[in-house]
């Protein structure tokens, strides 16, 4: 999208079919990164690796199902504001020492924006063989090639446009190059994964409905995950250890 399609997007009529309550819960229903979640085995142990402010967790009770049976860990380079809600934790820089886990190995992963930080992205396909048990699956999420064609944010929010992000060079702590998902793919093959599911986040009516309800809101967050979706913003691979 260039300039003008995005303000035009952004100021967009729409008519609301759901409450915002309703939008928000079918959308992370829909979200293939909840929905892996949602569909692990039951009492499985998951690990969420950049797990940011670890809100991850807040999933195990909403929306339904509720999975509280699930066993969450988390690992990041400083804890965040959710973190006690897991049942244990690791803080380090993945760049000078990943997490150890000792004792334990992992039904499940969950990495969500965490490889275009750290200097070798493949280094977590390493990892996973090494921390996933046999039939461990792993959902991988990361900005997609759309997030280096778009204007920048700056330029987008004098046109009226409020976002947090919109390309992919706005945030100083990506490293310089976006990970391919050719070289992701071929570094989880080589590891022994099996490639379930790939491909960018799109759903259109839900982003639809998103700006509907959330357009002029005052926490940016819905719109924010509406652009994601109306721009391809992310991409995923879901992979399973053979």
């Amino acid at each position: 999208m260039n300039i003008e399609e995005i303000v035009e997007w952004f100021n967009r009529e729409r008519t609301p079919a759901l409450t915002p309550g309703e939008v928000q819960e079918l959308y992370f229903q829909l979200h293939p990164r909840t929905a892996f979640l949602k569909n692990l085995p039951n009492g499985a142990r998951v690990v969420d690796i950049g797990a940011g402010d670890g809100s991850l967790s807040l999933f195990r009770g909403w929306p339904r199902p509720v999975r509280q049976d699930l066993k969450m860990y988390a690992y990041s380079i400083e804890k965040g504001e959710h973190f006690d809600k897991f049942d244990g934790y690791e803080i380090s820089d993945w760049n000078v020492a990943p997490p150890s886990f000792d004792g334990i190995d992992f039904d499940a992963l969950v990495s969500a924006h965490f490889i275009e930080h750290v200097a070798d992205p493949t280094s977590l396909a390493d990892w996973m063989r090494r921390k996933l048990r046999p039939d461990g699956r792993a959902y991988i999420e990361w900005p997609s090639e759309a997030s280096l064609t778009l204007p920048g944010i700056d330029e987008v929010k004098g046109r009226g446009v409020d976002l947090m992000i919109t390309r992919f060079d706005d945030d100083d702590t990506h490293q310089a190059a976006l990970p391919a998902r050719d070289r992701m793919r071929s570094a989880l093959v080589a590891q022994g994964f099996e490639i379930e599911q790939e491909g960018v986040i799109r759903l259109p009516w839900i982003e639809d409905q998103l700006m509907a309800s959330f357009r002029n809101a005052d926490d940016v967050f819905c719109r924010q995950a509406a652009f994601w979706l109306a721009t391809g913003w992310s991409q995923f691979i879901v992979a399973r250890r053979r």
